[in-house]
């Protein structure tokens, strides 16, 4: 097993004037971007002489922001940020509730991390 938290949360940093959360945003603000994160997975991927060899891991991050084309500029700026460091998207969405502060759009990424 390992945790590729700290490597992530790292990486996403890089994105300027962003604030990054672990989980949920601490309070969802009109005129601020935001991203957040969470592992999906940390499971075995193979086993070599008795010993876990790789580990799946998944990540989802969402970026929260006040329209849906500000969504989409903050995702690909994060997909591009999750491919420095070996993931691939797997899943990417939009999401958003009549009368909610903030647009929301959710993705999910994966790699295998050889230990």
């Amino acid at each position: 097993m390992v945790n590729l938290k700290p490597q992530v949360y790292e990486k996403l940093q890089e994105i300027s004037n962003i604030e990054v959360s672990y989980f949920h945003p601490k309070e969802l603000v009109e005129g601020k971007k935001l991203i957040s994160y969470y592992e999906l997975d940390n499971s075995e991927a193979s086993r070599a002489d008795d010993e876990e060899y790789s580990s799946n891991i998944a990540i989802q991050v969402d970026v929260w922001c006040d329209t849906p084309e500000e969504c989409s500029e903050l995702a690909i700026k994060v997909n591009n940020k999750m491919k420095d460091i070996g993931f691939h998207r797997t899943k990417c969405l939009d999401l958003y509730e009549e009368g909610a502060i903030k647009h929301q759009k959710t993705m999910c990424f994966e790699k295998e991390e050889i230990l």
